[in-house]
């Protein structure tokens, strides 16, 4: 039996309304003259699941909740329920946005294991994505786990040669785990007890590292924005490409500066520029919720290991290369307190819990006020970087040439970034929530003059002129 970690089963407990708990991930490949039809990916992909039982398990929870979900074999798995194979509604990328728009909408099958394939075949007319390229989109349950569990899975799903079969998770009768739960409520109850206790002092010991600076407290709370009040329910997307080229190089002018640094900062600027422009001008600095991996850094079982930074974006200094330099500040200041061990140690503290503790978590939060008041917590955006090397993939033999992701969106939440990089092409996904961004075209052209402020600060305009070159070359 293989039971969720309490930080996978929330993905779970919390779906409700319009909160669609998945991740969706996008592989532009080049085919290069292969035939993509539903029985050619069908042969792709059946030796390919085999090596994570995930595919073939899907999320049985426990009646009434009363512990966490367990994974269980699908006895009736059949690989067609989860792949969808159809060529391109028109051409451009406004007919391939308008379909995964509707992917994004959708719920997965609750009693499926729970990820579906769609391929888009026949792509044209689409800016630096050869006339014949198929779009793959993998949405797969944030249960399963964070966006680099995910991207191992497609690894997997895209590796040239399939990895060896895996073993499966052993099944359990909801009856079994049901009384399961109930023989280990006294357990559980004591091991709250003890990880409260625990947690409390952990609590203490990071207040005695911020009185003493040895880490730094950020603000935690942002001026309220569009983008921070209640969801309308749908979503909307756009991907922008950047030249990977003239991050690398403004990098290498200023050691230290990460990818995240940078784009952070075109974020910060593109959202003010974006606002200003509607009349509505932020009551302060902006700040973002940057997700950061703690895989290798902290021991968990969980598919979702990581935390949110709260950092400021500095939207309030003009100057570009004092902006980025202030953002890179922030940004290492957050490292550093999510690396001190009494901090990381309660990054983990949710996974004590029992069940009825975080359905009631869940629930309240249902009950929050979310987007009143004038500020809002954590940060007015989302902003995730997740290492792909996409450029190894292989889809029916052919290469990955672009990569995107989309974040959802939610109550607070309203516009979030996905970042991937494939070769020389660094893409930054924006969602959002069509009632607070009608016109998604407007935030594109923002996020690209912002990118060019950046840049053309810190290297100047007649060097990034001639990298440009230089890669189209």
């Amino acid at each position: 039996m293989h039971q969720l970690t309490a930080t996978d089963a929330t993905h779970v407990l919390s779906e409700a309304g319009s909160h669609v708990s998945r991740i969706i991930d996008g592989y532009v490949f080049d085919p290069a003259g292969a035939t993509v039809d539903l029985e050619a990916v069908l042969e792709w992909l059946t030796p390919r699941i085999e090596h994570s039982p995930v595919f073939r398990s899907w999320i049985r929870r426990v009646p009434a909740d009363l512990d966490y979900p367990y994974w269980a074999p699908d006895a009736e798995f059949d690989l067609r329920n989860h792949v969808t194979v159809e060529p391109a509604r028109a051409p451009g990328w406004p007919a391939v946005r308008d379909r995964i728009v509707e992917v994004c909408g959708t719920r997965l099958a609750s009693a499926r294991p729970p990820w579906e394939v769609l391929v888009i075949t026949d792509v044209s007319g689409v800016d630096r994505v050869p006339d014949g390229a198929c779009v793959v989109v993998l949405k797969i349950h944030h249960a399963v786990g964070d966006g680099m569990a995910t991207v191992e899975l497609a690894r997997e799903l895209f590796a040239a040669q399939p990895l060896p079969a895996g073993t499966g998770y052993r099944d359990v009768s909801s009856g079994a785990a049901f009384g399961r739960a109930v023989l280990r409520i006294p357990g559980n109850a004591l091991r709250f007890a003890r990880g409260s206790l625990r947690a409390q002092a952990l609590t203490r010991a990071a207040a005695r590292a911020a009185a003493s600076g040895e880490i730094r407290t950020p603000r935690f709370r942002w001026p309220m924005t569009r983008f921070n009040r209640t969801h309308g329910g749908g979503i909307t997307f756009d991907v922008v490409t950047f030249d990977l080229a003239e991050i690398r190089a403004l990098r290498s002018r200023h050691p230290g500066i990460a990818v995240t640094d940078v784009i952070a900062a075109v974020v910060g600027d593109a959202m003010s520029s974006y606002l200003r422009a509607d009349g509505e001008v932020p009551a302060g600095s902006l700040g973002g919720k940057v997700s950061y991996s703690l895989r290798g850094a902290v021991d968990s079982d969980s598919g979702n290991n990581f935390v949110v930074l709260s950092v400021d974006l500095h939207t309030d200094v003009e100057d570009p290369v004092e902006r980025l330099r202030a953002i890179h500040d922030s940004m290492v200041s957050e490292k550093r307190r999510f690396a001190h061990p009494a901090v990381a140690e309660l990054s983990g503290a949710l996974d004590v819990a029992p069940a009825v503790y975080v359905n009631w978590l869940v629930w309240r939060r249902s009950r929050l006020p979310i987007g009143r008041g004038e500020t809002v917590s954590l940060g007015n955006t989302m902003l995730s970087n997740v290492p792909r090397g996409a450029e190894n993939m292989r889809f029916l033999g052919g290469r990955a040439v672009e990569s995107f992701g989309i974040l959802g969106v939610g109550d607070g939440s309203r516009l979030n970034h996905y970042v991937v990089s494939v070769g020389d092409r660094l893409t930054v996904t924006f969602a959002a929530d069509p009632d607070v961004m009608p016109d998604p075209d407007r935030y594109a052209d923002a996020l690209r003059r912002a990118y060019r402020t950046v840049v053309d600060a810190h290297l100047g305009e007649t060097e990034a002129a001639h990298l440009g070159e230089v890669d189209q070359a």
